[in-house]
């Protein structure tokens, strides 16, 4: 491996080191979406099993719980990612939650993949450097 060559594999190298960071990044926000969506479901199965009138702590979102009166009406409010609002019963509500978790988890699962390709681009290319450095090491030494 000439110089120049070197030069390439460790630029190549830093990009890869940049990218897998990038989705780990991504995966901690999926991870994170998950987990509010998991809280999300878990309030609305406890809402649903709960009689009228009944005080409890609702998550509003980042860690807060705020004291609530269960009104029992059956339905709730489902905010879409195109911005709107719809009225739905809360076991849909249940489905449509399920189904965003598993499709976040479905992500998930295609992030890691990638970023654990990468990762193994990246310690190939580290283990051929290393071996260039061993074999220049052992023409002048």
């Amino acid at each position: 491996m000439n110089e120049e060559e070197l030069r390439q594999t460790l630029g190549v190298m830093d990009s890869l080191k940049e990218q897998v960071e990038a989705l780990s990044e991504q995966l901690q926000l999926i991870q994170d979406s998950v987990t509010d969506f998991s809280r999300a479901k878990e309030t609305a199965k406890t809402y649903t099993t709960t009689d009228s009138d009944t005080e409890m702590l609702v998550s509003v979102g980042g860690g807060v719980y705020l004291p609530a009166k269960i009104l029992n009406s059956g339905k709730g409010l489902l905010y879409t990612a195109s911005g709107y609002t719809f009225e739905e019963p809360i076991p849909k509500i249940i489905e449509i939650v399920d189904g965003r978790i598993k499709e976040l988890v479905d992500a998930s699962q295609k992030v890691y993949q990638r970023m654990t390709e990468m990762q193994n681009q990246l310690s190939s290319l580290q283990a051929m450097v290393e071996e260039e450095a061993r074999k220049e090491q052992g023409r002048v030494g």
